[in-house]
């Protein structure tokens, strides 16, 4: 005999199911609520169902199954092992790539970690890249993303996510970029590779109408600064978001030294989440009121942010997240630092297309050196070079020999440039070049250089001592002078041995 709640949990699992399969693309705000009703009835019991769900094709049950497990892993510590259990299943099984995407998000908000195996890569990381700039509409939104990236994602891949959404939203991605160089916790070595990003975008952004000058505009919503007995600080904002009923709230604890000592950031504060109850309860303590002046808020916080900055390189993951509140954008840079926050975008550009060159990506090298100041005199002839070699490995000698030129005149003395010039003539089918080319990186390699280190370099010799062995030989067979043409041989089509 089936008892009366087995009954009634199947019947609502039966509803729930019904709700998929006919409703959920079409779902009315009362047929909402009733599917709330019936998740919240059923608990950890719908788990499997959803988890099917979740597997789906079709967006919207996906869309809703996600929202009903998220809703499910609230209701308790069992209720969420169901829950991390099922998403984990998911995570590692035989299904869609997006319904992975969806579960490994679901549990990273749920402070777990998964790893999956995709069948498009590629195509994910580009969905992922759009979701992500679809998302980026307010300051909050972009502080929240490159939390998430710095604190989630290796360098490797935070450069790679910003690159694949410079090609779909190259606006966003230079937003993003521009707020991950704001951050102090930003590696030298990352942020190097993000200037890079943020020179390669910005020829493509639409040029911003000029603005004349205007005066800060006071930071919107409430602020109030407290102090005690010790001089300490608290500086605390808040603001109702748009459309919404609930606050976010932003407090900061300034010590007596004027640094931050902490940072407390509530996205959701509630329906009630403005100041006031936390100011009580700090008076209570011992703090009295100072000002409730944003303006004061903002230049206490903003000094505080830079004496911190200065000394320890530092500030809590909270600051970045809440500064948007008192309009702080990069208030925690000192004018000399903000200047050379995102460090040298041609020094950059300049090793990161050494990497692609030495990786075989040449063409992205190409367009990578475009960055590279082609005038810089210590990184002339480095670029160029590797601009040589990169347009050799294309097939545009012509192009190389250009870059050679500039090369040749900052180090006459350097092997490799000679090598690489033979290495242009030769697909241009210039014999002569190419022999003269080989002697002089012959001559060249004979003096003590760096490349005397370099373990290939004694095959190169071997080979240019053979090839030019060769062209000797094939000159005097042929009767064909490999004389250097002088300025008048040049003129007449005439060589001088």
């Amino acid at each position: 005999m089936v008892s009366p709640v087995s009954e009634g949990l199947f019947r609502d699992l039966r509803k729930l199911a019904d709700w998929f399969s006919t409703g959920a693309d079409r779902a009315t705000s009362l047929d909402r609520q009733r599917f709330a009703t019936l998740v919240k009835r059923l608990g950890a019991t719908a788990v499997p169902l959803l988890g099917r769900e979740l597997r789906s094709g079709d967006t919207r049950r996906r869309e809703a199954a996600r929202s009903a497990l998220s809703a499910i892993a609230a209701h308790g510590d069992v209720a969420r092992a169901r829950v991390t259990a099922e998403l984990h299943a998911i995570a590692a099984g035989a299904v869609g790539d997006d319904a992975k995407v969806v579960a490994l998000g679901l549990l990273s908000e749920l402070g777990e970690h998964a790893d999956a195996q995709f069948a498009d890569p590629a195509g994910i990381r580009v969905r992922a890249a759009i979701a992500l700039a679809s998302q980026l509409e307010t300051a909050a939104d972009l502080a929240s993303a490159a939390d998430l990236m710095v604190h989630q994602l290796e360098a490797a891949d935070v450069v790679q996510m910003l690159e694949v959404m410079a090609d779909a939203a190259p606006a966003a991605a230079h937003r993003l970029a521009g707020e991950l160089t704001l951050r102090l916790d930003v590696a030298g070595e990352l942020r190097d590779r993000i200037a890079l990003v943020i020179a390669a975008i910005a020829p493509r952004l639409a040029p911003e109408p000029a603005a004349a000058p205007s005066p800060r505009i006071a930071p919107t919503g409430l602020a109030v600064v407290l102090v005690d007995a010790a001089a300490r600080l608290v500086v605390i904002a808040s603001r109702r978001i748009t459309g919404e009923r609930r606050w976010r709230r932003w407090a900061v604890l300034i010590g007596a030294s004027g640094r931050i000592d902490d940072s407390l950031h509530e996205d959701d504060a509630g329906f009630d989440g403005d100041a006031s109850s936390l100011v009580a309860r700090l008076c209570s303590e011992g703090y009295r009121v100072a000002s409730t002046d944003p303006m004061r808020a903002h230049e206490v916080v903003a000094a505080a942010a830079r004496r911190t900055a200065e000394s320890t390189r530092a500030l809590p993951s909270a600051y970045y997240l809440g500064r948007d509140l008192l309009d702080l954008a990069d208030a925690h840079w000192s004018r000399d630092a903000l200047g050379d926050r995102c460090g040298d975008p041609s020094s950059a550009a300049l090793a990161r297309a050494i990497e692609l060159v030495a990786a075989g990506d040449h063409a992205r090298a190409v367009a990578m050196l475009e960055h590279c100041d082609p005038d810089h005199p210590t990184r002339m002839a480095d670029a160029a070079a590797a601009l040589a070699v990169a347009q050799i490995a294309l097939g545009r000698p012509a192009a190389a020999l250009v870059a050679l030129d500039r090369a040749l005149a900052a180090e006459p003395d350097w092997p490799l440039h000679h090598w690489n010039q033979a290495a242009a003539l030769h697909q241009l089918g210039d014999t002569r070049g190419c022999y003269h080319a080989l002697r002089r990186f012959v001559a060249t390699s004979a003096q003590p250089t760096g490349l005397c280190a370099d373990p290939e370099q004694p095959a190169r010799v071997a080979c240019a001592e053979r090839l030019i062995a060769q062209l000797e030989r094939t000159a005097r067979i042929t009767g064909r002078s490999l004389g250097r043409r002088s300025l008048r041989g040049r003129l007449r089509g005439t060589t001088t041995s």
